[in-house]
């Protein structure tokens, strides 16, 4: 059967389509391809879909490539990922990789100084959730306040240079020293100075004199 010269002349063109995303559904995109064409409802295309599931939809105006069997649109499929003037690239360094989100959050690793970084707007919040966390790094820094909820076990040396306070829970004691306390200044247990307080009821001789006083 000969090829009908018409059809070919249609569909070739339609093999491979670029237009931008007009609407969208959880798996599926309608393509302005010119202001008078509009395909329909068409699948877009994943980096994975299997096993591992990689979900970053395309958003409205994004433009992509609609590749067509047979030139045949109505069984495209959408690929997205087309900068455009509307959405130029990001990043001019090539030796950064990205991923910037509309909100203003951006994921950066810059391979050629091995820096990694997540930045979130004001307001935002990361949570890491699993059984163990490890951070093994040689030095951490924290900017902010930290909240432990749970128990909190220094296996190395403590330094505390604004100094610290410790309430008690349980009616048990504040804290528990399981060794030697060396303090450079006073130390008071309420009203009482160790260095400076005085001791009533003194007699000379083997007598023990009375407690401490304020």
């Amino acid at each position: 059967m000969t090829p009908d010269l018409s059809e070919l002349i249609r569909a070739i063109p339609n093999l491979i389509r670029i237009g931008k995303i007009a609407e969208i559904t959880a798996d599926k995109v309608r393509v302005r391809l010119s202001p008078s064409l509009l395909t329909t409802w068409l699948q877009w295309i994943a980096l994975r879909a299997g096993d591992v599931v990689h979900w970053s939809p395309p958003s409205i105006g994004e433009q992509v490539i609609v590749f067509s069997p047979n030139g045949d649109l109505t069984q495209g499929k959408v690929l997205a990922g087309l900068f455009s003037a509307e959405s130029p690239a990001p990043q001019s360094n090539l030796k950064v990789r990205s991923i910037h989100y509309p909100d203003g959050a951006v994921v950066l690793y810059d391979f050629s100084t091995h820096a990694l970084s997540a930045i979130l707007p004001a307001g935002g919040s990361a949570l890491v959730k699993a059984d163990t966390v490890t951070a093994d790094a040689p030095q951490t820094t924290c900017t902010g306040d930290v909240t432990i909820k749970g128990n909190l076990l220094v296996e190395g040396f403590s330094a505390l240079k604004q100094g610290a306070k410790v309430e008690g829970g349980g009616g048990g004691a504040a804290m528990t020293i399981d060794g030697d306390v060396a303090a450079t200044g006073d130390v008071k247990a309420g009203p009482i100075s160790l260095r400076g307080h005085a001791h009533s009821q003194v007699k000379r001789g083997d007598e023990q004199s009375g407690g401490p006083v304020s």
